[in-house]
Parts: structure tokens; sequence; C-alpha cells
């Protein structure tokens, strides 16, 4: 958040938030009823209120909200992070749906990015984006997908021969969604991987494991809604070597606070920089960045 903002991004800022304010007004009088609009943040609404009134000089946090809804017997979580320049910038929409299967629910992520990407750029399109579920969720429902392979009970017998040990360095234009971050730890787990997700802006992420994990998850990952997710730097070891070669014993979320302001949304990349050096990283973290400088 930055003070004394050039006047017109201001205005620019001022704009964006108010249709926010608006179409987010227009979904709580659809949804009025308790828990079918859970917003993160509490006191986000009055923070982009005061903000707008000049009452602040604080661009306030994004919004960040779920919308719960039972379309067809499924129970989904729509969760939704608007940038503060939406809708100038796409929407960060992720839907969570327990009753199905991984696939699933990744062709669906897929195809509700892709519809709103090639429609409704620029525009406000939450509304949209629940009728396009609203009407196509049977969809995904009737799609009979291979479920999620079980994990070989002896690693040994069942590797292919050309496995490998590698290690991705990821990094994302930003990591804010809640959903989304539960969702990168979550399927990290279940694969077995380590490494770490600093969100934030940029978002960054680590994952090492076997080639054969490490693409099924970055296969989900990617499939998300994202402004920008890219590999930047991958590194390869033969499987005999990953003893040696692993850095982190488990996969968790990471943060560091910018101390120059508690209102940042940039993490402290000082106190990054340590953390990566303690893990004997910093020739990757100097990689990382300088392929980052590129953009």
């Amino acid at each position: 958040m930055t003070l004394n903002l050039d006047e017109s991004l201001r205005d620019k800022i001022v704009d964006c938030l108010s249709q926010q304010l608006s179409e987010f007004e227009l979904l709580k009088s659809m949804y009025p009823n308790n828990g079918e609009i859970v917003l993160t943040d509490n006191n986000v609404l009055d923070d982009i209120q005061n903000y707008l009134e000049c009452k602040s000089e604080y661009t306030p946090n994004n919004l960040d909200f779920t919308i719960n809804l039972i379309q067809n017997g499924l129970k989904l979580e729509v969760c939704i992070n608007l940038p503060g320049f939406y809708p100038s910038e796409e929407p960060d929409i992720f839907v969570r749906c327990n009753q199905l299967n991984r696939q699933q629910e990744t062709a669906l992520n897929t195809e509700l990015s892709d519809h709103l990407k090639s429609n409704y750029y620029g525009e406000v399109c939450i509304y949209t984006a629940i009728s396009w579920l609203q009407e196509n969720i049977y969809i995904f429902i009737s799609n009979q997908t291979k479920a999620s392979k079980p994990l070989p009970q002896n690693k040994d017998e069942t590797e292919p021969l050309d496995e490998k040990f590698v290690r991705l360095w990821i990094y994302s234009h930003h990591i804010y969604n809640k959903r989304k971050r539960e969702e990168i730890v979550k399927l990290a787990k279940e694969l077995h991987l380590t490494g770490f997700c600093l969100p934030g802006k940029p978002g960054i992420v680590c994952i090492e494991g076997t080639s054969a994990d490490c693409k099924e998850w970055w296969k989900d990952i990617k499939s998300m809604c994202w402004k920008k997710i890219i590999i930047r730097k991958t590194e390869v070891f033969e499987l005999s070597e990953q003893k040696q070669q692993q850095k982190f014993d488990k996969f968790e979320e990471i943060s560091f606070q910018n101390p120059s302001s508690r209102h940042s949304k940039h993490a402290d990349m000082s106190s990054f920089s340590k953390f990566m050096e303690e893990r004997g990283l910093n020739q990757s973290f100097n990689d990382f960045f300088g392929l980052c400088c590129d953009d």
C-alpha cells in the first residue's frame, strides 16, 4: 500500500474499487443468507469505503471472499480475490468441491478461467462466473474421469526407469487467494512433496520430489486462474542423490513481514534471502530473481 499516489492512478483505483463494491452489493442481494458469502477480512469493506471517501491514504487490501453454493446437489466453494485494479485486471477465482475428484475439479477451473478470459476481460464478471457454473456444472458431474492415481505401496517396484528427483522454482505475479494457498499446500502434502510457498506479490513456490509427482502437482496448480504463473528454474538430480540434495523435510507456507510497513503486500526479501542461505540455496535465490528481472 502506497502513500501519495499519482492523482491519475488514484482515480483509476477509485473507479475500480467503486465497481467492486457495487458488484459485491449485487452479490449480497442475490445471496443474503448467513454463510452464503464469507469475507476473509471483515474490515475490508470499511477500509475500501474510507479510501473512496478520502478518509484514508492507504489503498485497502484486496477484496477476498468465498461464495458457498449448492448446485445439482454439489456443495461449491467459489473462492474469489479481486486485485485492486479489477475489473481492469483479471479476478482470482478458484472453485472447490469435495464431491468432485481432482481431475474433475481441475477441468472445471480450467474451463471457467478460459471462458472468462475469452469473453469478459475488463468487465465485472463475478456474477457471470456464478451463472456459468450453475449452467455448466452438470458437465463435470457426468464426465466419468479417472480418479486420482493411488500412491504406490512400494515405489522401488513401480518407478519408471527415467524417474528423477527435481526441484522446481515457480514465480507467480501474486498469490493472495486463501483457498489457492490451501490447495497448494494440501496437494503437495498428498503427493509427499517438500518445499515452501511464499504468498504475496510476487508469489514464490519451491517444490521438490520425484519428477512424476512434481509434474502432477504442477498440472493441477497451473490449471487454476492466474494472472501469471511460470516455472522459472528446474533442478534435476538422480534419485540416488535425493538424500543429499533434498533441502526441506516438509511442505509449508512461509511468511516474512516487511518491516517498513505492516500494510505492505511485499515480503521482506532480506529475511527471505537469509532463509534461503540457511538452507544452502543462496545461488538458487540469486538465479531465481535474476530470471525474474528479465520481465
